[in-house]
């Protein structure tokens, strides 16, 4: 079972009680994601770069407000991203189609709110983000699987909310992470080590629900 950062923990724990001194929003959104491509190697006779393409997908969570201006982001969102894997030796070079590989980034953000009144509600924060990369179990030119390991870092996110009605608000959302992280990859059968650079830019438009 993976485990989740310790930061996210905490971030529930905090929640419970916060919910009570403000309001709490609960949110829903579509999703798109830009992964870095840096790949750094370890020494193989064959080497093995994974190559990833723009994705997407759905995410939600809940914001808990300790005041009007600062809150407790709690989000987490599953993404799809075409993978394919290059593998090159002295004398070929090799590239498969892997099909779609699973993301899911959770973050617990801690957001300073411009402003509470008006059609244009702007925001920025910061805090601390866990990418689970699934695992491919299946053959990948010379591989039997693919194994990821799942990065934390570093996540700053700004945004805005335009609200409709007294219960409802429009929402668009950048978050990226801008310090490095990386994520180890392993293909399993071989003796193939990678590691990829992982900068996930995702930016997101949905729906905020106000309790």
């Amino acid at each position: 079972m993976r485990r989740l950062s310790p930061a996210l923990v905490l971030a529930f724990l905090v929640a419970a009680p916060a919910a009570a001194q403000h309001r709490v929003d609960l949110f829903f959104d579509v999703e798109g994601v830009r992964r870095s491509r840096d790949v750094q190697f370890q020494p193989d006779t064959v080497m093995y770069e994974p190559q990833f393409d723009r994705g997407g997908g759905l995410g939600g969570g809940v914001n808990v407000f300790f005041t009007s201006s600062v809150s407790l982001e709690l989000k987490a969102a599953g993404l799809a991203s075409e993978m394919r894997v290059r593998r090159s030796g002295p004398d070929f070079v090799a590239i498969i189609d892997v099909g779609y590989v699973q993301i899911y980034p959770i973050t617990a953000l801690l957001q300073w709110h411009m402003t509470d009144q008006g059609s244009f509600r702007p925001y920025l924060g910061a805090g601390a983000g866990y990418v689970i990369l699934r695992n491919i179990d299946k053959n990948v030119i010379g591989a039997s699987a693919v194994e990821f390991e799942d990065p934390i870092g570093f996540v700053v996110n700004g945004g805005v909310q335009i609200p409709f009605s007294k219960r409802f608000s429009v929402t668009a959302d950048a978050r990226y992470t801008p310090i490095e992280t990386e994520s180890e990859v392993r293909f399993v059968g071989t003796t193939s080590v990678a590691r990829i650079h992982v900068r996930p830019l995702i930016v997101s438009f949905g729906l905020a629900y106000h309790f």
